[in-house]
This record gives C-alpha cells, structure tokens and sequence, in this order.
C-alpha cells in the first residue's frame, strides 16, 4: 500500500479507459543483491503482482528478476542493469510470447 500502489493503479485506470496495454516488467537482480531480506519482500510483491494482473484487464506482468543471479557482467550494480544486461533483457523480452507485441503496436492511420 502506499503512494506507488496508488500511482500504479490511476495508470492502469487511465490505460484501460484509453485501450492501452500495460506489460510490467520486473526486471533481473543479482543474488548478491537479494539476501534473505530482500528475497521476502520480493516474494511479496511477485504474488501482489500476479494477483492485480489476474484481476486488471489489460496488465500483464513478466517477473524476470531471478534471470540472471549470477550473470554479475549484465549490472552495474546488483540491482541494475548496464547496457549489455539492458540489451539482453530487450532481446528477451522482444522474443516473449506471453507479450502480445501485435496488439500493442498503434493503430496504423487510415488514407
């Protein structure tokens, strides 16, 4: 609960009124960076996650934050990606098929 739920909530009030898919995407992290903590707090959030794109039309959520635990040469630290792991990610998540890519282009204009 907070300001973030909030936040997430008016955006996908607003994107189902204007039509537009949101895919949410948990994004990889290093083992170093989830301790026993912070793997407690991500287990919390996956299953709020999964249980709001159950129930929102229009919200698909992609949890790849355990991809690359060991892949240290994807971040710049051990919560964030550099360029090499950013274009990995892109790759993947271009080839995903659980993301309807035809449905989220925009409409082509009519002559």
């Amino acid at each position: 609960d907070g300001p973030q739920v909030n936040a997430l909530k008016h955006m996908l009030t607003f994107t189902q009124a204007e039509d537009v898919a949101v895919v949410f995407v948990n994004t990889p992290l290093t083992d170093e960076y989830l301790d026993s903590a912070r793997l407690d707090v991500e287990g919390r959030f996956q299953r709020y996650m999964l249980q709001l794109a159950a129930q929102e039309s229009g919200l698909l959520y992609r949890d790849l934050g355990q991809l690359w635990p060991r892949r240290y040469d994807y971040f710049s630290d051990p919560s964030h990606l550099n360029r090499f792991g950013a274009y990995q990610l892109s790759n993947r998540l271009a080839q995903d098929p659980m993301i309807p890519w035809s449905k989220l282009d925009p409409p082509v204009a009519a002559d």
